[in-house]
């Protein structure tokens, strides 16, 4: 029955609601129980016929001894007051009880009658445990009255009943019902986002992504939004994986079919002549090669991805690195009719591995002398920036939509103007293996390009000495 968390906090805070009834009630019987409001009737009869009595025998007083302890018996009749002649001298006369005034005799023995007579009702306790309260009145100068009635006793069940069970009872049922929609509301605004991410959670395993809203107690609200920022992850993932999976399996397709073609050919005997079968074997070759490059691409970024990768660390020139990159591109750019040059070249020296890196800015050389046309520019800089060193490899080429910007470094991507200078089309994985490399060096990587106004690729790297 309470299995769901919003019944269990529905339950939580009646239950305490209820106890924090009980307690209150508790307290206030025993209060009560104490008080002397629940005795008042007692004492003031007490009191006033004290009075009464006091005042119709002390004009009495000079009467006789026997005279006056019959008046004294005719004005104290049938009542529940129990009263008593005491003399000066403290000698017990007379009570109104003579058959069972043993109490009575007991106070005038422990009670100091003489400043009794000026303090107002107090109590006493006989030799049996019960509770009396009396009131001493001195009568002229000859006589003292003593008065006395027995405490009443209430039990629990009596307060209970005649001053708690109606208000309490109606009191209670009020509040319960007000907690009853109070928690009710509560254990809405607590269990109502968890009860979404479940929905939400399922709806992502069947392949849907539902956004939780941000409602509920701070805690609950960042519980959703870090199960959104996951569940995004996780399409994100997904949708990559899909991605990746269909891109690779196109980009296998192409040579495999050329493969299967012109070995088909040969092992029908289409293929006859030697030229025709060495350009089937030189066509195999190449897609072969082709195969082998992209399946070590994509091995080289599955362990960059997950951390495996052979990274050397040793000391490494940026200068002497991009000074090496120049001498590796000079011939191709001027082949291409690119005039390819070297800006302010900072030497700082950062930890890594040099190959790696040097693949990096392989690649992004490469890229920029392929997307520069005749009598363009590719200038590569490097200055220091605080502990970071941050090269630059800028090109006057096509440049990139800021769409394609946001695509340039996903795995696969390659941008349609690369067939503009009849280059040779890639597997789009240079500049997703560069981004890797760069991050396993603690470094950035970024680019920014507008179309027809040339790209300009930057790398941020941490340096350990700046040698300038």
């Amino acid at each position: 029955m309470f299995n769901s968390l919003r019944s269990r906090l529905w339950l939580t805070y009646a239950l305490i609601v209820l106890m924090v009834v009980a307690v209150v009630m508790f307290a206030l019987i025993i209060t009560l129980r104490e008080s002397p409001l629940l005795y008042r009737q007692a004492i003031n009869e007490l009191e006033i016929t004290t009075e009464l009595w006091a005042r119709r025998l002390e004009p009495l007083a000079d009467l006789q001894s026997d005279r006056f302890l019959l008046a004294f018996s005719d004005e104290t009749g049938d009542t529940t007051i129990q009263a008593a002649i005491v003399d000066k001298e403290g000698s017990f006369l007379t009570s109104t009880i003579p058959d069972n005034d043993s109490v009575l005799r007991n106070m005038t023995t422990q009670i100091d009658l003489q400043n009794s007579m000026t303090t107002e009702t107090d109590q006493f306790q006989d030799t049996q445990g019960n509770d009396w309260f009396y009131r001493v009145r001195a009568l002229d100068d000859t006589y003292i009255l003593l008065t006395a009635v027995a405490k009443p006793i209430f039990s629990f069940s009596t307060i209970v009943k005649d001053e708690f069970m109606g208000p309490v009872m109606q009191a209670s049922l009020i509040v319960i019902v007000f907690a009853f929609f109070i928690s009710l509301i509560i254990s809405n605004w607590i269990a109502l986002p968890l009860k979404q991410m479940s929905q939400s959670a399922k709806a992502l395993s069947e392949g849907d992504l539902i956004e939780i809203p941000l409602k509920g107690p701070r805690e609950v609200r960042r519980l959703a939004n870090t199960f959104n920022l996951m569940s995004k992850k996780i399409t994100a993932s997904s949708r990559s994986q899909r991605e990746f999976i269909a891109n690779v399996s196109h980009e296998f397709k192409t040579p495999l079919t050329s493969i299967q073609g012109f070995a088909q050919a040969i092992l029908d005997g289409t293929v006859k002549s030697k030229k025709e079968v060495d350009k089937a074997a030189s066509v195999i070759l190449i897609e072969t090669n082709r195969l082998h490059r992209l399946m070590m691409d994509l091995l080289m970024l599955v362990r960059l991805e997950a951390g495996t990768a052979n990274m050397q660390q040793e000391e490494i020139s940026i200068r002497d690195l991009l000074g090496n990159m120049m001498d590796k591109f000079s011939l191709q750019a001027e082949q291409q009719g690119v005039t390819l040059s070297m800006g302010q070249i900072s030497n700082g020296i950062v930890l890594g591995d040099g190959d790696r890196l040097a693949q990096v800015f392989s690649n992004l050389i490469d890229n920029a002398l392929k997307y520069t046309g005749v009598n363009g520019k590719v200038e590569i800089s490097a200055k220091i920036e605080e502990n970071s060193i941050l090269i630059c490899v800028k090109d006057s080429g096509i440049g990139i939509s800021k769409s394609e910007r946001e695509k340039i470094f996903e795995r696969f991507y390659q941008i349609d103007a690369s067939r503009k200078y009849g280059k040779k089309k890639g597997f789009g994985l240079g500049l997703s293996i560069a981004r890797e490399i760069i991050q396993s060096h603690h470094g950035t990587i970024w680019v920014e390009s507008s179309p027809d106004e040339g790209s300009a690729f930057y790398v941020k790297l941490p340096i350990t000495m700046n040698k300038n």
